[in-house]
C-alpha cells in the first residue's frame, strides 16, 4: 500500500484529518508550566486561605450594612455613639437603633434612651444613656453612662426623649465617625485594608480553565466576581457616609474608663480642679480678724492671686502654705474660675426657695434672687457618694447657727454653694460644702468650715472661724 493510500486510510478510521507529524508519531508540545511555586499560585493553598478569610470579611461588612440599614426602612431610627461613657455595653462607633416612645407607653427604667441633653458650649446635643432612678418628681427621671462614676447633671423629663433603644450593632459607624472628626488615618487604614480583602477575593475567585472554552451556560460565572465587588463598594461607601446622627455617650465627665479619650459633647466637668490644693482661696486679700486675741485656723493651705494680701494670721494659724500669687495660687484660680462657669451652665433641677431648710436631694437648685440658709439642712446622698449638690442664688446667707448636715454619703467636696455676689455665714454657723462666690465671702465668729471658701473677684474675711480642707 502506497503512502497515499495509508493517508486515506487513517482519515477513514478516524475521521479526523490529523497533520501529517502527527500522524508520523511525533507528539503535541506539552503547555509551559507555571514557574511559580505552587503555593503561590492561583490554586495553591495560601491563595485559598487568603481568598477564604477575605470573602469572610467582606461577608461580614456587608451583613453588618444590611442589619443596620433594614430596621431603618420599618421606623427604627439609628444614631451612631461617638464617645465611651456607656462602656462596656456601648462603644464609640456604634449604632443604637431606636424607636419611638408612645406617650402613653411607661418610662423604661433601667433601659437606654436616647434624649435630648444640653451640651458643653450652649444648645442640645442627641445623649445616649440609661435611666437608672425615678427624680425628684413624678415628671422627673435621673440617667446616667454605665461607665460613669456620676448620675447626669440635668433630670430627664419625657419631652426630652426621641427614642428608646431596640437594637445595637457593633462597630458599623466606625467609619462615618472617623471622617466626621477628621481621624483619617484609621479611615483610610481601614480603607486599604477592605481594598486589598476585595483584590484578594476576587483574584482568588474559582475560575474555568483558560485553555478550554468554557460553556455557554458558564459565561455567566464571570459575572459572579463584579457583582460581589459592587456590593461590597456600596456596603463600604455606606458606612463612611452613614448619614446617621451623632449621639454622646459621655454626658457626665467623670468615667471609670481610662482609655476613654473623647470629649465631643460632654459636660466640663464638675471638678475644682488645682483649686483642690486650698482650703481658702481669693482674688484680692484674705483677712483673718482676731476676737479677744483668738484668730481663726486653717487645716490646709491658704492662697491669693491675683492679689497678695494676707493679714491677721500667725504662723501656726495655718497648717500648709501660704501662697501670694504664685503659680499654684494662678492655676487654682483658673481652674475654680472654669468650675464657677461649669455649675452656672447646668440646668436646673428645680428651684431653689427663698430660705432653704430641711432635706435636699441630689440636683441643681437655682434662684434668680437670694438665698439663705436656715436652721439644719441636711443634704442626703442616698448611699452613692459621687452624689453632687448645687445651691445657686443672687447671693447667699447663711442665717447664725445655720447647719449644714451630710446623710448617706453626701461628700464636702461634692456640695456647691454659689453665689453671684457675695456669701455671708452668720455666727456660729457649722458649714460643710463649697463657698464659691463671685465676690467677697465673709465667715463670721465662731463658726466652721469643713470644705473651702473661695472668692473669684473679692476677698475672704474670716472671724474666728476654723477651717478644714476636705
Amino acid at each position: 500500500m502506497g503512502a497515499a493510500e495509508r493517508d486515506a486510510a487513517a482519515v477513514t478510521r478516524t475521521g479526523v484529518c490529523e497533520p501529517a507529524a502527527t500522524q508520523a508519531g511525533s507528539t503535541r508540545p506539552e503547555a509551559r508550566p507555571d514557574a511559580r511555586p505552587a503555593v503561590l499560585s492561583r490554586d495553591g493553598w495560601a491563595a485559598f486561605v487568603l481568598g477564604t478569610l477575605s470573602r469572610c470579611y467582606l461577608s461580614f461588612v456587608v451583613a453588618l450594612t444590611v442589619i443596620a440599614a433594614l430596621p431603618l426602612a420599618f421606623g427604627f431610627r439609628g444614631s451612631v455613639v461617638q464617645t465611651g461613657s456607656m462602656e462596656p455595653h456601648i462603644s464609640p462607633g456604634d449604632l443604637v437603633l431606636s424607636t419611638p416612645l408612645p406617650q402613653d407607653s411607661p418610662i423604661p427604667l433601667g433601659g437606654v434612651v436616647e434624649f435630648w441633653g444640653p451640651a458643653a458650649g450652649g444648645g442640645q446635643h442627641r445623649v445616649v444613656h440609661r435611666i437608672v432612678a425615678p427624680g425628684r418628681t413624678p415628671q422627673e427621671w435621673i440617667t446616667k453612662g454605665d461607665a460613669n462614676d456620676d448620675a447626669d447633671s440635668t433630670a430627664l423629663t419625657r419631652d426630652k426623649i426621641t427614642g428608646q433603644g431596640r437594637l445595637l450593632v457593633r462597630w458599623v459607624g466606625l467609619p462615618s465617625m472617623w471622617l466626621a472628626g477628621h481621624q483619617y488615618v484609621p479611615l483610610v487604614s481601614w480603607l486599604a485594608g477592605t481594598g486589598a480583602a476585595v483584590w484578594l477575593a476576587a483574584w482568588s475567585w474559582p475560575r474555568d480553565d483558560e485553555r478550554r472554552r468554557p460553556a455557554p451556560g458558564r459565561r455567566r460565572e464571570h459575572l459572579k466576581p463584579a457583582v460581589a465587588v459592587s456590593v461590597v463598594a456600596v456596603s463600604v461607601a455606606g458606612l463612611v457616609l452613614n448619614a446617621s446622627p451623632a449621639s454622646s455617650a459621655a454626658f457626665t465627665a467623670r468615667t471609670s474608663n481610662v482609655h476613654n479619650t473623647f470629649a465631643a459633647g460632654t459636660w466640663s466637668t464638675l471638678s475644682l480642679g488645682r483649686a483642690t490644693s486650698y482650703a481658702i482661696l481669693a482674688c484680692t486679700r484674705i483677712a483673718n480678724a482676731e476676737v479677744l486675741g483668738i484668730g481663726s485656723s486653717i487645716t490646709g493651705s491658704i492662697g491669693v492671686s491675683p492679689g497678695t494680701g494676707v493679714t491677721g494670721f500667725w504662723p501656726w494659724d495655718v497648717t500648709g502654705s501660704t501662697d501670694k500669687n504664685t503659680a499654684g495660687a494662678v492655676n487654682a484660680r483658673t481652674d475654680a474660675l472654669k468650675l464657677y462657669g461649669d455649675l452656672n451652665a447646668l440646668a436646673a433641677t428645680g428651684t431653689a426657695p427663698s430660705t432653704l431648710t430641711g432635706t435636699v436631694t441630689p440636683g441643681v437648685l437655682r434662684r434668680s434672687g437670694p438665698v439663705t440658709v436656715s436652721g439644719t439642712v441636711t443634704f442626703d446622698a442616698g448611699g452613692d457618694p459621687s452624689r453632687t449638690f448645687v445651691v445657686s442664688g443672687s447671693s447667699l446667707t447663711f442665717a447664725p447657727g445655720a447647719t449644714v448636715a451630710l446623710k448617706r454619703g453626701a461628700a464636702p467636696d461634692k456640695i456647691f454653694f454659689v453665689s453671684g455676689s457675695t456669701v455671708t455665714a452668720g455666727d456660729g454657723s457649722q458649714l460643710r460644702g463649697v463657698l464659691l462666690a463671685n465676690g467677697d465671702v465673709t465667715i463670721n465668729r465662731d463658726s466652721t468650715l469643713q470644705g473651702r471658701a473661695i472668692s473669684l473677684q473679692g476677698a475672704v474675711t474670716l472671724t474666728r472661724v476654723q477651717v478644714t480642707q476636705p
